[in-house]
């Protein structure tokens, strides 16, 4: 049976079994040894994957990043799902928005500034049905989508755990700016180390397969 020692801030402890370290006791960051190794990372220790897994860590790798083609059908799912809830909230907002309105507009002729406010009216209540899908998917144990759940991934922060309130919140924010953009920030998943999206970066989050370790 294997013994670990474990180094923190008053030295090295241990012996311990692997039973011992996984009673809630050893954190990821903590530096763990055998006696025939050297210190390293407990998240990078790949006995304790399925611990962590089990204490709700899913450690970003090469091999758990969710790829482009997963996040794009992904993306096709919520696309789907978002329209039928804009589609229910135009049915419930039909009586206070000009939508037969907007639908007679000749794209050939001018817009004038009235129907110009209503558009910008109809985009904004578009764009706040996005946001507010996404960060409370993000808020919820999913962690994710209901299309990223569809298809087994997991969104983190860079510790592996849920990410919090204020990063789904800017996570939303940052897929909104992408969307208005031309979908360009979704195309920087296809750079990078890390597959990881506009929205990625500036919450610093991971888009995982949560059936790879």
């Amino acid at each position: 049976m294997d013994s670990f020692f474990v180094k923190d801030n008053d030295g090295e402890k241990g012996p311990f079994t692997f039973e011992e370290l996984t009673d809630g006791r050893l954190e990821p960051n903590d530096l763990v040894r055998t006696p025939f190794s050297n210190w390293t990372k407990a998240s990078d220790i790949l006995d304790f994957a399925e611990y962590f897994r089990y204490e709700g860590y899913y450690f970003p790798t090469e091999a758990n990043l969710a790829g482009f083609g997963y996040r794009v059908l992904a993306f096709i799912v919520d696309y789907f799902i978002i329209g039928m809830i804009v589609r229910l909230v135009f049915s419930l907002l039909n009586g206070y928005l000009p939508l037969e309105k907007l639908s007679s507009i000749n794209i050939n002729q001018p817009i004038n500034t009235s129907d110009l406010k209503n558009v910008l009216i109809i985009d904004g209540i578009v764009l706040a049905t996005i946001w507010l899908y996404n960060l409370i998917c993000f808020v919820t144990p999913l962690s994710a989508t209901l299309g990223q759940v569809l298809f087994k991934m997991i969104v983190v922060d860079e510790d592996g755990l849920k990410v919090s309130f204020g990063r789904a919140l800017l996570r939303s924010f940052g897929k909104i700016i992408s969307i208005v953009f031309c979908f360009t920030g979704f195309l920087l998943a296809l750079f990078g180390d890390y597959n990881q999206a506009l929205h990625d970066r500036l919450a610093k989050t991971y888009v995982l397969r949560k059936d790879i370790l």
